[in-house]
């Protein structure tokens, strides 16, 4: 499990990889560090695959990703704000930082509360201690409550396969769909569909949980 850097300056990026994982071992975290200049991109699907192939559990962003560029790549079109909304949309309870220079910028602070916190970059210099014990609860907290959701959608997918759900809990187990990010196909209706249809994703949510618990445990 990681905590992934979005900045489009290398050196700042490369100088908070090194603090976060300096922090990070003083407190026996096993969380990694991953950084990356932003995503040239018009569909922004690449950061949902970065995100998930990396199992990236916390997000820094700095603010301002749009002036540099970097192996011929960039600058991007769009700033942290922006992007913020975006992953939202699939990953609504991941934790989101920025740490920045401009944290009294009016279209930042307009989202403030898409993020966990803006964070003057000084301060971080200042108090990193402080705010790593927060990105390490906040990554902690994540893998709980999704471990706990994922155990409640499996429950509820048997539930429904057996033929006993309310119309409550369907609409519960629409509502985890969507949240989690999980597949669901809306023209089910028999008994048997249901159970064909979980069958191989009820084998497939163990082996998730069973991955997030161990880490859980590790930490």
């Amino acid at each position: 499990m990681n905590i992934g850097i979005i900045d489009d300056n290398k050196d700042q990026r490369e100088t908070l990889k090194l603090a976060l994982e300096a922090h990070l071992e003083d407190k026996e975290s096993s969380l990694g560090v991953l950084d990356i200049f932003p995503f040239v991109t018009e569909s922004f699907d690449e950061y949902f695959s970065w995100i998930e192939e990396n199992e990236i559990i916390c997000l820094i962003f700095d603010e301002r990703m749009h002036n540099e560029s970097e192996e011929d790549k960039g600058p991007v079109d769009y700033r942290g704000n922006e992007l913020v909304t975006i992953i939202r949309n699939k990953f609504k309870e991941i934790p989101i930082y920025v740490i920045t220079s401009h944290k009294g910028d009016p279209d930042l602070q307009a989202k403030f509360s898409y993020f966990e916190d803006i964070i003057d970059r000084q301060e971080f210099i200042d108090e990193g201690e402080k705010y790593v014990d927060r990105f390490i609860r906040a990554s902690q907290r994540f893998l709980e409550e999704n471990s706990q959701e994922l155990n409640e959608f499996q429950e509820l997918s048997e539930l429904i396969a057996s033929g006993k759900a309310s119309k409550e809990d369907n609409e519960r187990l629409k509502a985890l769909q969507v949240k989690l990010d999980l597949p669901l196909n809306q023209e089910l209706g028999e008994r048997s569909d249901w159970l064909d249809e979980y069958e191989s994703m009820i084998s497939s949510l163990e082996s998730l949980k069973e991955e997030i618990e161990s880490k859980i445990s590790n930490k």
